[in-house]
């Protein structure tokens, strides 16, 4: 084992015994923590999911004024950029 595995767990010991202790004080016993643990993971997934369906209101609503602005711009950056080229070519031939 490398110097800094070694010191990777000791610091994970250490910090797992504090934690621990921490929670005596609160009265909480691993088993508590084990069975609420599917509990929190499935209230975290139903925030998450609130939290995606409030955003994708907003962006929904932008991409309407957004999403046109956009290709209007690209379209005329294009039709620049063509332009350009056309002339660059017609100024090669002439030369």
């Amino acid at each position: 084992m490398s110097k800094n595995a070694g010191s990777l767990i000791i610091k994970l010991l250490i910090g797992s015994f504090l934690v621990g202790w921490m929670l005596t004080w609160f009265d909480i016993t691993p088993l508590e923590l084990l069975e609420d643990l599917t509990g929190t993971i499935g209230e975290i997934y139903a925030l998450a999911l609130s939290s995606v369906r409030w955003a994708a209101d907003y962006i929904l609503l932008g991409a309407v004024i957004v999403v046109p602005i956009w290709g209007i711009v690209a379209a005329i950056n294009f039709l620049q950029e063509k332009s350009r080229k056309e002339r660059r070519n017609k100024q090669q031939n002439n030369d």
